[in-house]
């Protein structure tokens, strides 16, 4: 079924499921050793703006205010009610820089030529191909000249343990939107949308495959 406008896809499919996505991700996925290893590839500058976009819960939001505590972070996301965990933590933390927000990733609320850097993990996974590449589009028009597109997701198997292990995660999202990320599509995106110097920084094994990071660059 194709995405339409306004629709998003709740981060583990069903609303009544988004109370165990933290513990899921994080001691099912090693959550933390692949984010941290996205936020170290940055080199992040003081006072820099970032985008985590599609911010779940803000755990990513909130590790690279970690790294870097005078940057200004802003998550967006779709879903309600995954940004209410988020909203939550920021009122128990008591951090002052980050902000989240709802919004689409094919549509994003911000102006041209605003962010240093953006950032998105287990996402791209979740759309079709034209939401892929509209959400590109997106994040290509956002982004400062110079400025760094950060994704960690599910990508082509490193073997074929590895393979079978991402087949729940296609039952559960849909093989519409996961099928191109068998054979390794995200390079390809960056290519087309105008990203340059892409890269490829890590892969980490999971529960449910294999996970690939990428850093590239906004010319």
């Amino acid at each position: 079924m194709s995405q339409k406008p306004n629709e998003y896809i709740p981060a583990l499919k069903y609303h009544w499921m988004t109370r165990f996505y933290d513990p899921l991700i994080q001691w099912g996925m090693q959550e933390k050793k692949f984010k941290i290893h996205l936020v170290k590839q940055a080199t992040l500058q003081p006072k820099e703006t970032i985008l985590d976009l599609a911010c779940g819960t803000g755990t990513l939001a909130f590790l690279i205010q970690q790294s870097q505590p005078s940057v200004q972070i802003i998550g967006v996301d779709a879903d309600p009610e995954i940004l209410s965990i988020a909203k939550k933590k920021i009122k128990e933390t008591q951090v002052k820089n980050i902000t989240f927000k709802q919004g689409f990733s094919y549509n994003l609320p911000f102006s041209n030529n605003l962010f240093h850097h953006i950032f998105t993990s287990l996402f791209i996974h979740h759309l079709t191909l034209e939401m892929k590449k509209k959400t590109f589009e997106e994040v290509y028009r956002i982004l400062r000249s110079g400025g760094q597109f950060h994704i960690v997701d599910f990508e082509k198997p490193q073997n074929w343990l590895m393979r079978v292990a991402f087949f729940p995660i296609q039952f559960l999202d849909g093989f519409e939107t996961t099928s191109d990320h068998v054979k390794g599509i995200i390079p390809n995106l960056l290519k087309e949308t105008g990203f340059v110097s892409i890269e490829e920084t890590g892969h980490f094994s999971t529960i449910a495959g294999t996970l690939r990071a990428y850093k590239s660059f906004k010319p």
